[in-house]
């Protein structure tokens, strides 16, 4: 075994030599940015590392850390994680530009679920409760504990069926629930089946909780069945993103074994226990008391949950194991927290790339009940489209790509603390707006687009998409500007912000490479659209 020690986090670990560093950082539960899901093809997980045999023949960097770092920063102990061996005792320190932040959500104005409104019916109209005063048993009354609560229960309902759905693991609770709470009891009903038994009057405690499990961040809800209003709101990222960005990156590495798969389920589980628990927490609502899930998500991600087979989802002519709704118990779902015999509600896919998230949308937005024609594009990774014209919706889907996530981009990142989100252009200077007002480490999606539009209209980015040289720059460019423009062989760049200026210490810049992975992106979604 050796020893790592992982900063800026303070941490020590012990692994066995010949570990992967990658995999060691994931064990470790620290996140890194990973966009090419760890096959060295986008350079993003550069980490510098403190080790006597760095430079031993068997650990000199390999072809794809020579493609993505130059001949100082190797010099200098940097390496890539995902391509990186440990043989022995070494530290390891993240730079601000590979780690994974963690946004605080705490301050962000409450999301509206849209899941549970007017337009939306799930199972949750059928569960109900029920407060039940039962009589005790006596020499002239001997009829088993369940038999009385029965009872008292078809009176409450008028329920007319035959029996009742109850588990085992219910029955042996009732005797002593029966005993503490004076014969009184809450039952949580959803049609006939019991869902839990509950000492006391619990009956103004009714909860579900409602998730949007996207590729890049899960979004958690708790919601009163009440009212259908939601009281609390969390979100974290997706730990599946250590894979890859893209959806196409993790249906490869679950293909390549059952535990990879049973991997990517549990780390969506874990996901959605943990948000389930903040919310708990911050509404101060036990768990026991969350009856309904209600979950949506893209239908890779909602194979992933349900430990189905993805590889179809990755090959012509793309075939998903089910599209049709599931409705399960709790229990069903491995190591989910909640009871087991509470209810889990999963949205339908429409195909292998339109999936339930985007029924959600269309739910959210009633788009049936709107006239003229109506398009609805979700732009992503994966971008979803749907036309509403004359009653009728068509979906498609387009590979967008991931360079709207700052991935494949140069200076690219994630919507997260010290992305550039906002950039403003005119012909005298440059001005750009930070996360949170922190110094820049690097630029997302929505500044991107920004920068590029304003480029256009200076007229520094031609109509085809090429980045001129400082010599074709317009009279009215102020020298400023002009200066910013960087040549190189292998195209122009703009300069963003300078090293000295950075978080990072290094330039922030937009290359003509990433102009044509915005274009290609753009055109996937214009082509979905058209």
């Amino acid at each position: 075994m050796i020893e790592i020690i992982i900063n800026p986090v303070n941490k020590k670990i012990k692994v066995p030599a010949g570990s992967l560093l990658l995999n060691v950082l994931k064990q470790a539960g620290i996140e890194i940015t990973t966009p090419c899901g760890g096959n060295g093809n986008c350079g993003k997980c550069k980490v510098l590392i403190s080790s006597q045999i760095n430079n031993i023949n068997n650990n000199l960097p390999n072809s794809n850390e020579k493609k993505w770092l130059s001949a100082e920063e190797i010099k200098d102990g940097f390496r890539l994680a995902c391509q990186y061996i440990l043989h022995e005792d070494s530290t390891i320190i993240i730079p601000a530009s590979a780690s994974i932040k963690k946004k605080d959500f705490s301050n962000v104005e409450k999301l509206k679920t849209g899941l549970l409104d007017d337009n939306f019916r799930t199972e949750s109209s059928s569960i109900k409760k029920y407060y039940l005063n039962i009589d005790p048993p006596t020499l002239e009354d001997q009829r088993s504990d369940w038999a009385r609560v029965k009872d008292e229960l078809n009176r409450s309902t008028g329920f007319t069926g035959e029996s009742w759905n109850i588990s085992p693991h219910l029955l042996r609770n009732i005797p002593e629930l029966l005993k503490e709470n004076n014969y009184s009891i809450t039952m949580a009903i959803h049609k006939d089946s019991v869902l839990a038994i509950e000492g006391g009057d619990t009956r103004g405690e009714m909860y579900g909780v409602v998730f949007d499990i996207g590729t890049t961040t899960l979004a958690g809800y708790l919601v009163d069945l009440h009212t259908y209003k939601d009281i609390a709101s969390e979100a974290c990222n997706n730990p599946q993103s250590i894979r890859g960005y893209d959806v196409i990156s993790r249906i490869d590495y679950a293909k390549k074994s059952i535990a990879n798969r049973y991997e990517m389920q549990q780390e969506l589980v874990d996901s959605i226990n943990k948000l389930t628990k903040l919310l708990s927490s911050k509404s101060c609502v036990n768990t026991s008391r969350i009856y309904l899930a209600a979950i949506v998500g893209n239908t890779t991600m909602h194979h992933f949950l349900w430990l189905l087979p993805t590889d179809n989802l990755g090959s012509s002519p793309f075939i998903p194991v089910i599209t049709e709704s599931i409705f399960q118990n709790a229990g069903d779902l491995e190591k989910f927290c909640l009871i087991p015999h509470a209810k889990l509600y999963c949205a339908p896919n429409v195909s292998a790339y339109v999936g339930g998230d985007i029924i959600a949308d269309l739910i959210d937005v009633a788009i049936w009940e709107k006239t003229g024609n109506i398009l609805l594009v979700d732009l992503g990774t994966n971008g979803e489209i749907v036309l509403y014209s004359d009653g009728k919706m068509l979906a498609c889907s387009t590979a967008a790509g991931p360079a709207f996530e700052g991935a494949k981009i140069s200076s690219g990142m994630r919507a997260t603390v010290g992305a550039i989100d906002k950039v403003e252009i005119s012909a005298e200077g440059v001005k750009y707006r930070v996360i949170d007002n922190v110094k820049a480490e690097g630029i997302c999606g929505s500044g991107i687009i920004d920068l590029i539009s304003g480029l256009l209209k200076v007229q520094l980015i031609k109509p085809d998409g090429r980045l001129v040289g400082r010599e074709e720059c317009p009279d009215n460019i102020s020298p400023s500007i002009r200066e910013r423009i960087i040549q190189g062989n292998d195209g122009n760049r703009f300069l963003i912000v300078s090293a000295k200026e950075s978080a990072t210490g290094k330039p922030i810049y937009l290359s003509q490479k990433d102009l044509r992975e915005i274009q290609l992106a753009k055109g996937a979604v214009r082509a979905g659209i058209d």
